[in-house]
């Protein structure tokens, strides 16, 4: 059976509006021209907007204009293909606070079939949303450093090869071992230990530039991936760039401490394609650099 759902607004509102409170997802309806003619108090509640402020008003009368634009377009979409709609939105713009949500959204028609105006719904997914980044995060991150993990590297690692081979480029694997930590960590203890590791990954990140990314791969194991460089001479100053920056720690949570590190370097596509050779490359000529009492890095 056909409700003329502005018509029905019009001469049941008292009633109308009863039923839309006893509802506790929040509900609005709008006309074609985009203006409120109906919400229940979840909406209210949700949008931080009361129904008078609400009723009669278009979105560019409550909102910022970054974020109306978005909403009228969705709107206008929506007219333009009469049916139903569903989209997420971060709409914090319009808050003090971080706010996602969901739209579900149909339109309604008159009794000669023309689209007059739509009833839409709206969820809060805030907390969802970033629980599931939090879990992203975790899962793509080392949860001491907060450093990219390897399996952030193994994904960066493809897409920069991939780039890499378009543009006939090389790319470049620093594989970098902390020495003499063990002894720190065991004098220091675990605690003064995790806390040095923090510090140099957040100090041996600062050394690098913007296309250059370090990853934490083991215990005091990191890897930097340079995905454009003109020459070998620029992954030499690089290397020293981070040696030095770490060598220069001699005090740490007010005790003498002595650390440096060893780095190996490969490059792809020279020394190997794949992650595992690159790595696995790089990680023996890490450790040539250790035997090496005057090297503090190798390449392959």
């Amino acid at each position: 059976m056909f409700i003329d759902l502005t018509h029905f607004i019009e001469k049941y509102e008292d009633s109308f509006h009863e039923v839309l409170d006893l509802i506790p997802v929040p509900l609005f309806v709008k006309d074609i021209q985009g203006k409120y003619i109906a919400c229940n108090k979840a909406y209210e509640d949700i949008s931080g907007k009361t129904y008078l402020q609400l009723i009669g008003h278009t979105v560019y009368d409550l909102w910022p204009k970054q974020q109306a634009d978005i909403f009228s377009a969705k709107d206008n979409e929506l007219f333009d293909n009469p049916g139903e709609q569903e989209y997420e939105a971060d709409i914090s713009l319009s808050f003090d606070r971080k706010c996602i949500v969901r739209f579900h959204k149909a339109t309604f028609q008159n009794k000669k079939g023309e689209t007059i105006g739509l009833l839409g719904s709206i969820f809060d997914i805030t907390d969802m949303k970033l629980m599931e980044e939090k879990l992203d995060f975790l899962g793509h991150h080392d949860h001491l450093t907060e450093l990219p993990n390897r399996r952030q590297l193994a994904h960066d690692y493809e897409l920069e090869s991939k780039k890499a081979q378009r543009h006939n480029r090389k790319l470049a694997l620093f594989f970098i071992d902390l020495n003499k930590f063990k002894q720190i960590n065991d004098g220091l203890g675990h605690k003064i230990g995790d806390e040095l590791l923090q510090f140099i990954a957040k100090k041996t990140n600062t050394l690098l530039r913007k296309n250059e990314n370090i990853y934490r791969v083991g215990g005091d194991e990191f890897c930097i991936l340079v995905p454009e460089f003109t020459n070998e001479g620029q992954l030499k100053v690089l290397a020293n760039r981070v040696i030095n920056g770490i060598s220069s720690i001699h005090h740490f949570s007010g005790a003498d401490i002595d650390i440096s590190c060893s780095i190996g370097i490969a490059i792809s596509p020279d020394n190997g394609k794949s992650l595992s050779e690159i790595t696995a490359l790089a990680d023996r000529a890490m450790y040539m650099a250790k035997e090496l009492e005057t090297r503090d890095f190798c390449f392959v």
